[in-house]
C-alpha cells in the first residue's frame, strides 16, 4: 500500500529530526496529529472515533485565511519508530477511510536530565 510507504518515509525524517535535535525516543510525551478537510462535518465523524480509541485534546477549527477545517489532537506516545508508526500508519488509514487529510504528526524534543 502506497499510503504505508508515503507514512513510513515521513515518519523516519521526522524521527530523525528529533533524533539529531537530542531526542529520547524512549521517553512517553503528548504527540500531536493534525487533519484537514473543506466537510466539517467528515472531521467531527473522525474525532468521535478518535475518542473511541483515546485520543484526547481535540481542537476543530476553521482558520481565518482558509475554507479549510483543521482537527488537532494528541496521543500519549513514545517516538521509538515501531511505535509511532504504528500510529502514524493507523491515522493515515483512518483519514482515507473518512476522506480528509491526515497532515502529520509532531511533538517537542524530549530528554531526561541527568
Amino acid at each position: 500500500m502506497q499510503i504505508i510507504q508515503q507514512r513510513i518515509q515521513q515518519d523516519t525524517d521526522t524521527l530523525k529530526k528529533l533524533q539529531a535535535a537530542g531526542d529520547d525516543e524512549q521517553l512517553v510525551r503528548y504527540v500531536d496529529h493534525s487533519f484537514e478537510s473543506d466537510d466539517e462535518n467528515k472531521l467531527t465523524q473522525l474525532q468521535e472515533q478518535l475518542t473511541s480509541i483515546g485520543f484526547e485534546n481535540f481542537d476543530l477549527h476553521s482558520p481565518k485565511e482558509t475554507s479549510q477545517f483543521l482537527l488537532e489532537c494528541t496521543s500519549i506516545d513514545c517516538t521509538e519508530f515501531h511505535n509511532i508508526a504504528k500510529t502514524s500508519v493507523l491515522m493515515a488509514l483512518l483519514a482515507e477511510h473518512y476522506q480528509v487529510t491526515y497532515s502529520g504528526w509532531g511533538c517537542a524534543v524530549a530528554s531526561e536530565s541527568v
